[in-house]
Order: structure tokens, then sequence, then C-alpha cells
């Protein structure tokens, strides 16, 4: 659906990717949108708001995403390897202007995100939690919170991206997929012996 609001958005994704936080201009976003600057008024509270909207509409779309992929695995194991493709794929093949925008302005978008963020992430994790403590009743997952779950399985997945848009990748993302997806598999998985 092409309305006002999501040509706004997604005009604002692609200057705050482009030109920052700081760079980018209402103007930017109006000229690029086609929308008046009184309208973006009108759907967002300022640049601020704008940037908070993205930043929400982004997270959504990378844990949708995430989810769809995690829970059509056949196994925990199949899971986590999902789950790391998953965030390689939408970073760097789907959706990356939303990803870079993510990986380098969260700190300052997040606060004008407002409690439109707390639901995304209380649905995301819910969710993934559930598929994870399902993973760590049948034994094939470590017993691990979830933050630190979290962090093991797509931390570095998350920054090789970082690293490959920012241009400072060598390594391949078919080959990054694999070798991320065996440590996360590796470290997240349960292994002889082991009642952690």
């Amino acid at each position: 659906m092409d309305t006002a609001r999501t040509r706004i958005l997604d005009s604002a994704r692609g200057a705050f990717a482009d030109r920052g936080l700081i760079g980018a201009s209402i103007a930017d976003v109006s000229a690029d949108s086609r929308a008046s600057v009184g309208s973006i008024y009108h759907h967002f509270e300022g640049k601020e708001g704008l940037a908070g909207a993205v930043y929400v509409a982004a997270l959504r779309d990378f844990q949708q995403a995430f989810v769809a992929a995690v829970t059509r695995s056949d196994s925990p194991e199949d899971g986590v390897r999902r789950g790391v493709r998953a965030v390689v794929r939408w970073c760097l093949r789907d959706q990356s202007d939303a990803a870079r925008f993510l990986l380098t302005a969260a700190d300052a978008a997040r606060g004008a995100a407002g409690a439109e963020l707390g639901d995304a992430n209380r649905e995301f994790f819910a969710t993934v939690l559930a598929w994870w403590d399902d993973g760590v009743a049948s034994g094939d997952l470590r017993a691990l919170d979830l933050d630190l779950a979290h962090a093991i399985w797509l931390g570095p997945a998350l920054e090789y991206c970082r690293l490959r848009l920012d241009g400072r990748a060598r390594s391949k993302p078919g080959r990054a997929e694999r070798e991320l997806a065996d440590a996360a598999w590796s470290a997240l998985g349960t292994r002889e012996g082991d009642a952690s």
C-alpha cells in the first residue's frame, strides 16, 4: 500500500542511511517522498519522531524475517543455523538500508521509538524464547538466559554485517553465513556430557 506515511518512512530510511541522522533533513525527506513538510510533521513529531518510526519499522521487519526463518526450522540445529543466515541475508541482501540504519543509528533513534519499540521487542522475544525453551526441553539447546543466547547467536553475525556494510569485511557473505552458523551451533547446541 503506497500511503503518504509509508513513502515518508521509506524516504527517511534512505536519507538517514545515506547522510546519517544529523546530515539528513526534513526537506530531504519531503523532496524524496513528495510529501509536504507539513504532512511529515502531521505523521511524525519532527525528525526525532521520524527517526524513531524508521527504527521501529526496520526492527519489526528484521524481527519478522528472523522469526519466520527460525520457526520454519526442522530442528533446533536447523533453527540456529537459519537464524544466522536470516540475519546475514536480511542485512546484506534484502534490507541493507534498514540494516545500515539499525546498526549505526540505533542509540540515537531508540530513544524516540517509544512504546511501540517495547511492544515489538516483547512480541519478538516471547516468540523466540518459546522456540528456545522447546529446544532446551528436547535437550538440543543449552539452558542459557535469552540475553546471553542472543549475544552468542546473533552478535557475531551482526558484527560481520556491520563490517561488510562499512566495506571493511573481506569474507564473502556466503562463506560468512556458513562459518557463523557453524560457530553459533557449536556454541549453543548441547554436546555429550554437557548438562549446562
